[in-house]
């Protein structure tokens, strides 16, 4: 069964292009996640993005984890409070 992660990232007023621009400059690292189908970024609030993620399976979204943390640290200065990850069991067509 496929697996969707959905990261909520609160962004400090005025760091919203920093954040934008940090990922993309991390886009082809994201996209060559083991088991990463697609991704994107939603707007989802003032000052606030959402990261999805579709993966193979949940096995591949949770060994994703360390990756992801990794990124969301360098820019934890730029967002209003620590990012949320969530993993749900998915059917994606």
């Amino acid at each position: 069964m496929a697996a969707i992660s959905r990261t909520v990232i609160k962004i400090k007023p005025g760091k919203e292009r920093a954040v934008e621009d940090y990922i993309d400059q991390k886009a082809n690292e994201i996209s060559s996640i083991v088991g990463i189908k697609n991704w994107g970024v939603l707007y989802t609030g003032e000052n606030e993005l959402t990261v999805v993620a579709v993966y193979e399976n949940r096995e591949d979204a949770e060994k994703a984890t360390a990756f992801v943390n990794e990124v969301m640290a360098d820019f934890i200065p730029m967002v209003a409070e620590q990012p949320v990850r969530q993993i749900f069991d998915a059917r994606w067509h």
